[in-house]
């Protein structure tokens, strides 16, 4: 401000010494213009050449400059056409009174004109300070609009920023949610009445820029900037509640598992168990025990699985490491650990790679693969076939199945969710969407004449040119 203070001494001078020489040039420019005129006309008519000049300076200047330049006048007027001529005397009284009235003319035309031009300065500034108050209205409507675009805060930070300099005039400006002002070299610095931190507005002036349109728009900004916290901190509420929604249903679903899919494994082995401890048991009834402990065992440890799994998938926390993978191998890969049943592989030999977890990858396909196997007839095989298409690699399973009821196909992929009296836990096809999903892929139940069509579809993403 000390900077601003300094500028404007010297400007105040140089005003004062433009005036003194408007007043004195019009003065000069009416003497002119009466003493070509002196041969022809009375000089009591002429003084009115003067007024012309008195009212020039009226308008330009003001009051007071024109009052100086109607003395001025009248004192060049009496020196150089009034008789004695070049003295300061009058000898005539007539000549006295038309100088007496020619000032208090001079006087009332200088007042009417600087009044006049008073008036029309203060509608400037009236228009001027609507105009100022109408783009500052408009740029808190921008404000508001980006505050409101439901964008990141920083992003909307930088947009009001842009929004604030256009408005103003600066050369530029942005804001702050720093705990103490950091200006940058050039920039003037302003706080933010924030509700519930510090803010800051910096700004980089300009020609023409005013800190005083910074400093009115400073408390409505702030306001803008509350609301935009005031939102930030209620989608991180949202955003826990929703968290907590969904742990809630996981952990109502994992009681739910508990239930109902644990306690058949569980009471088969511990049924076998006990007949194992029968002394006059025969070595085959034995065996088939045996055997029933393990399969049950088996099958309680890979619920266990699905569950954790589950919960991975439920709660945001599957973390798929990507690699080349080859369809084909994978496919493969899952299709060995199904048991005897026939499968038909129709994948082609020249399919794209796909960057996907190999391991989700391989879970996807045995869950669906084992679906397939247990709808479908002992002898009728299951088919898997793959396409290019649309960006994407999309690998159909499909069964000979009774297929999918349309009352059901909304929910197949819900956990837990059994068609009818389909058996199993009704883990495997949410477990398949959500490690599709995880890999940037999608998965559907495509209508099909006979049994059940699940496609995943994989993008293909660029390979990266070979090393030298």
């Amino acid at each position: 401000m000390s900077i601003v203070r300094s500028l404007r001494r010297p400007a105040s001078s140089r005003t004062v010494l433009i005036t003194a020489l408007e007043v004195v040039l019009s003065v000069a420019a009416a003497t002119g213009v009466v003493a070509v005129l002196d041969a022809v006309a009375p000089v009591a008519g002429l003084g009115v050449v003067y007024l012309l000049a008195v009212l020039f300076v009226a308008i330009r200047r003001g009051e007071l400059p024109a009052l100086v330049t109607a003395l001025l006048a009248v004192l060049t007027l009496n020196y150089f056409f009034i008789e004695p001529r070049h003295q300061l005397t009058i000898a005539s009284s007539e000549n006295v009174v038309a100088l007496v009235v020619f000032l208090i003319a001079a006087v009332v035309v200088g007042r009417l004109a600087a009044s006049a031009r008073q008036r029309a300065r203060e509608a400037e500034d009236r228009a001027r300070q609507a105009t100022a108050r109408g783009r500052e209205a408009a740029m808190l409507a921008r404000a508001a609009s980006d505050v409101m675009a439901g964008t990141e805060l920083e992003t909307e930070l930088e947009a009001v920023g842009r929004t604030v300099a256009e408005a103003t005039g600066a050369a530029g400006a942005r804001l702050s949610l720093e705990a103490a002002p950091a200006p940058r070299d050039g920039e003037v610095s302003l706080r933010l009445p924030l509700a519930s931190r510090n803010g800051w507005l910096y700004a980089t002036p300009a020609p023409g820029w005013q800190e005083a349109d910074l400093r009115r728009i400073a408390e409505p900004l702030a306001r803008l900037i509350d609301v935009a916290l005031e939102r930030q901190l209620a989608e991180a509420r949202v955003a826990n509640a929703e968290a907590a929604r969904r742990a809630d249903v996981a952990k109502t679903a994992v009681l739910h598992a508990i239930s109902h899919d644990l306690r058949s494994p569980l009471t088969a082995i511990t049924t076998a168990a006990g007949g194992l401890g029968d002394p006059g048991l025969g070595d085959d009834d034995r065996a088939d025990l045996v055997s029933v402990i393990g399969v049950e065992s088996s099958r309680l440890a890979r619920l266990v699985d699905d569950l954790l799994d589950l919960s991975k998938i439920e709660a945001g926390a599957v973390d798929p490491q990507p690699d080349w993978c080859d369809v084909h191998d994978v496919v493969a890969s899952a299709a060995a650990g199904i048991g005897d049943h026939p499968v038909e592989l129709a994948l082609g030999a020249d399919m794209p790679l796909v960057r996907a977890d190999p391991a989700q990858l391989e879970r996807v396909f045995a869950n669906l693969l084992e679906n397939a196997v247990r709808f479908s007839p002992p002898d009728v095989p299951v088919r898997v076939t793959a396409a290019v298409a649309g960006g994407a690699v999309t690998v159909t399973v499909t069964d000979r199945g009774r297929g999918v009821a349309a009352s059901h196909r909304n929910h197949v992929f819900e956990p837990f969710y059994r068609a009818g009296s389909s058996g199993g836990s009704g883990l495997g096809l949410a477990i398949c969407r959500g490690f599709v999903e995880a890999n940037g892929g999608r998965i559907r139940l495509l209508a099909a004449e006979e049994g059940a069509a699940f496609a995943v579809s994989l993008p293909l993403v660029e390979q990266p040119a070979p090393a030298p």
